[in-house]
């Protein structure tokens, strides 16, 4: 984690197991030494045999609770160590460096990779197209899609807005959605992003100005190798400690202010912010803290059970705030009387103490509970985007409630706003009457995909 973010984030998600951790750790280092101390120098060889006979049996029976009949059983053994410690620490140093090989290896290709794209050129007026990449974002907590709270008193009464129903992520943490959600590979394929450029590659060829707009640490991890594919980067990093340089996301809707106000005729804009990225509560400001009690006014650990109700509130405060900015991005882009869309989906969902197992945040990833596997889509288009494409919109509306992954995103915006190059599939492509439902895959635990849980 520390790796492919930052030490202080890494550290605001271990601050809430720190407790568990440390007397772990205490227990666990104590019986090593106890061990140690009263184990002879000699063990008889009948303890001995006693001894490896017990512990080679707890070894084979050990991955039963969980077991995978689509894999073999020296498989299942790997994944049962890989589940509990140190085995999980080494299959998490073996991960890092596996996906390090891969960034190196496609370097070059990437460099000269190419989509060979180009736009209609019967489009003459001034374009805006802006995608925002949310974070830790669930469906089923946006009103817009039927949740009890109004947790989206601005996009509910948004005009040309489509809300998706049934979309899936393509990877349980961000630093594999984002990559399989820039470029459409798939969760099946996912290796093959490291070997191409992604959706703003795409723009870039067809004549945009794109730019790149975080408050997350973009320039690390493995999907640097995308955000970097933009022409200009505004990076406005967040300490993650919640109590100074913390740079919430309406301040990225602040960049995008000046950016608009740029004269380029054709902009493609990432927008990356931190949404409802635990601590839920340091994500938006006092005004948005409407459901209480909150973490802004009580200290609670993110697993306390007691407490699900003020992680529940604060986590729904955090999508008003998201609400709110994506709303304000699409007042910047309505402004400008332009030929202009604005696509909003989050990289994976959250799991808040939904079942018996009391699971939280999305580490849960063998499988990837419904939850965090289940992500919002908003497509906003302008007057003058129908005006010109009116069956493209049409496909839009009709395809809200199909089965869609963050895998057609590419294939799906590029023709919406009149993008050819050509791989381009219109099977994959949501605006297309050709489009067929996805597979919906995600990759879990060790880079393992599997076929998301039924959504409706």
């Amino acid at each position: 984690m520390i790796i492919n973010t930052n030490r202080n984030e890494a550290l605001e998600l271990l601050r809430n197991y720190l407790v568990v951790l440390t007397i772990f750790m205490s227990l666990y280092l104590s019986v090593l030494y106890f061990l140690y101390r009263r184990v002879p120098n000699t063990i008889n060889t009948k303890k001995t045999v006693y001894i490896s006979t017990v512990s080679l049996m707890a070894l084979a029976i050990s991955p039963l609770p969980i077991y995978d009949h689509n894999v073999s059983y020296s498989e299942n053994i790997k994944d049962a160590l890989y589940d509990i410690f140190p085995g999980n620490v080494v299959s998490g140093i073996v991960n890092v460096l596996y996906q390090d090989k891969f960034v190196k290896q496609g370097e070059s290709e990437r460099k000269n990779f190419s989509f060979h794209s180009w736009q209609d050129t019967s489009i003459k007026d001034k374009q805006v197209h802006i995608l925002i990449i949310g974070e830790s974002s669930r469906y089923d907590h946006w009103a817009i899609n039927g949740y009890s709270r109004n947790t989206s008193p601005y996009l509910s009464k948004r005009q040309n807005l489509v809300s998706y129903s049934n979309v899936a992520s393509g990877g349980f943490m961000t630093e594999w959605a984002v990559p399989l959600l820039l470029t459409g590979v798939g969760a099946n394929n996912y290796e093959s992003n490291f070997h191409r450029k992604g959706i703003t590659g795409a723009f870039n060829e067809a004549g945009f100005n794109s730019y790149w707009i975080t408050n997350q640490t973009d320039y690390l991890g493995y999907f640097k190798v995308h955000s970097l594919e933009s022409q200009k980067g505004y990076y406005l990093l967040t300490d993650f400690r919640s109590t100074k340089n913390v740079v919430m996301d309406m301040q990225l809707v602040d960049t995008l202010r000046k950016i608009l106000s740029q004269p380029e005729d054709k902009k493609f804009i990432v927008i990356h912010g931190l949404g409802s990225h635990y601590s839920y509560s340091a994500r938006y400001p006092e005004k948005f803290d409407i459901f209480k009690p909150s973490n802004k006014t009580i200290n609670t650990k993110m697993t306390n059970k007691k407490f699900k109700n003020v992680l529940i509130n604060s986590y729904d405060n955090s999508i008003g705030y998201t609400d709110a900015v994506i709303d304000s991005v699409i007042s910047l882009a309505d402004k400008q009387n332009a030929f202009a869309s604005v696509t909003y989906i989050s990289d994976h969902g959250e799991d808040l103490m939904d079942d018996s197992r009391g699971l939280t945040s999305h580490h849960q990833g063998a499988p990837p509970t419904k939850y965090i596997a289940q992500v919002p889509l908003f497509i906003w288009y302008s007057p003058k985007l129908k005006a010109k494409y009116p069956d493209k919109i049409s496909n839009l509306l009709q395809h809200k409630d199909a089965k869609v992954s963050s895998q057609n995103l590419i294939y799906s915006l590029t023709s919406m706003v009149g993008i050819h190059y050509a791989t381009q599939d219109s099977v994959k492509d949501i605006t297309s009457a050709y489009y067929k439902d996805n597979q919906q895959l995600i990759m879990g635990e060790s880079r393992k995909v599997y076929l998301c849980p039924v959504f409706k």
